[in-house]
């Protein structure tokens, strides 16, 4: 049910509290809620500030998606509490998924927060900041949020948020992204059960966006000097779905590459289900789509993967790898594992480890095993140590440094398309890269020895003459 909880009146004059600073954690889906806080927050007349101490409304947009992401929220929280009394911050806004998981919780044992926005609510910050809307009492404090149908842990399937706000050109969105690039978000909440997931707890079902509505987006971040676009989604495979009508990702991708111009577009987060022949031949034949494919898999052992509740079975992902091989032989695939999942045995981590070393994928991120309330996995028998946790991740991490210095260096010599990031601080004299084969901020980035003419945020041929296990350096 949806619920307006108590909450202290909170209203913005003209003479106090214009200046917001937002901060926001967690992944790029996130990311694009923030943004369009701070579009539905422009039209209310604030101005925005890079720097929580000059702000009079501080937000922090919050991920609850693992306990160390969970962990990092509270901290972030509490450090911006602190400018209540030391700097010019008058009110401390809490949303994202943390808030619509445990509002409840933070309402009893965060007293320093003065409003909790649920996902559903975002679009209204502004007008809860002016008006005080939900006000019901001084001294009160505003408590926007949504709550889900079921908190009952073998009933997932009932877990929904009645209201999920989705992009659209229509509606404002301020970027916070490079100029060059952004994320776009195709649709909201996952219709998959995964056993140690509790993103469909939070987000709700599947829902996507029409087409008509993602190439308009596209459309207009060209004009505006965008070059690549990072599709976005928990399952980019599942899209279109829920429309009943057709639509799939297959015919979103054949319309986006039909658009002029020199653009990328990458697709981030592709569950193995739903990789049909029609997908993997635009993936080969399109002229925009970088050659790179994120492929969450999280295991390889039959019956790990049966108890996540997969959906896809290791031969049938062992197959999808092939293929994509077989026609894309130049494809760079990014995926993650968890490791230390109830149950699993040193012969199953075993198994994984002879996968990754069989497979050599360009990139790999590899989660310690985080037992989430509302989840199936939390109640599993046969809870793994965190010490042998730590071991798995270890031993995985380490192998892959390998496997990805092993492709760095035979990309030694090549020339290759990339997109000129930022100025390096890091490596003076030279500009920060990425190739086609790197994803912003979670892949590695190559350095390019900065010479006249070259500009941030255009593209330009790199030839690679030195490589690391995560980056590499070209001129």
């Amino acid at each position: 049910m949806s619920t307006n909880f108590r909450i202290r009146k909170i209203k913005m004059t003209e003479k106090n509290s214009k200046i917001i600073s937002l901060i926001s954690l967690g992944c790029p889906k996130n990311l694009v809620d923030a943004e369009m806080m701070l579009g539905f927050l422009k039209q209310e007349g604030f101005s925005f500030s890079a720097n929580p101490q000059e702000a009079d409304v501080v937000i922090v947009n919050t991920c609850g998606f693992v306990e160390d992401s969970k962990t990092e929220s509270i901290n972030k929280i509490l450090e911006m509490a602190e400018l209540k009394k030391t700097a010019r911050c008058k009110v401390l806004v809490a949303t994202g998924c943390l808030t619509q998981r445990y509002a409840r919780q933070l309402e009893a044992e965060l007293p320093e927060i003065d409003a909790f926005v649920g996902l559903g609510e975002f679009d209204r910050i502004g007008r809860i900041l002016r008006e005080g809307e939900g006000h019901q009492g001084e001294g009160d404090r505003l408590f926007i949020n949504q709550h889900p149908e079921s908190k009952t842990p073998s009933d997932l399937s009932s877990f929904t948020t009645r209201r999920q706000i989705l992009p659209d050109p229509d509606l404002p969105r301020v970027l916070s992204t490079p100029g060059h690039f952004s994320y776009v978000k195709i649709s909201e909440g996952c219709s998959h059960r995964c056993s140690f997931c509790i993103i469909p707890h939070i987000r709700g079902d599947l829902k996507s966006r029409r087409i008509a509505s993602i190439v308009r987006e596209v459309q207009q971040g060209l004009g505006k000097g965008v070059r690549e676009f990072n599709l976005i989604a928990q399952d980019l495979n599942e899209y279109g779905k829920d429309l009943r009508d057709g639509t799939n990702l297959t015919g979103l991708l054949k319309e986006l590459d039909q658009i002029k111009g020199d653009f990328w577009i990458r697709p981030l987060y592709m569950y193995p289900l739903e990789f049909t022949d029609g997908l993997v031949a635009v993936l080969r034949n399109s002229g925009h789509l970088v050659k790179y494919v994120d492929m969450p898999l999280q295991h390889i052992n039959a019956r790990v993967m049966r108890s996540m509740k997969r959906g896809s079975p290791a031969r049938y992902v062992r197959q999808i790898l092939g293929k994509l091989k077989k026609a894309i032989p130049e494809i760079a695939i990014r995926t993650t594992f968890i490791v230390g999942y109830p149950g699993e045995t040193k012969a199953e981590f075993d198994e994984l480890y002879q996968f990754v070393k069989e497979y050599e994928f360009h990139h790999v991120g590899v989660f310690r095993y985080s037992p989430e309330e509302d989840t199936l996995a939390a109640a599993l028998p046969g809870q793994i140590a965190p010490e042998e946790k730590d071991e798995r991740f270890h031993r995985l991490m380490s192998l892959q440094q390998g496997i990805s210095l092993k492709k760095n260096k035979r990309l030694v010599g090549k020339a290759l398309p990339a997109l000129l990031e930022c100025i390096s601080e890091e490596k003076p004299g030279y500009l920060e890269a990425r190739l086609g084969i790197q994803a912003p901020e979670i892949d590695g980035i190559t350095y390019v020895k900065a010479s006249q003419g070259m500009r941030v945020g255009d593209f330009c041929e790199v030839k690679i003459v030195e490589a690391a296990e995560y980056d590499l350096v070209g001129e």
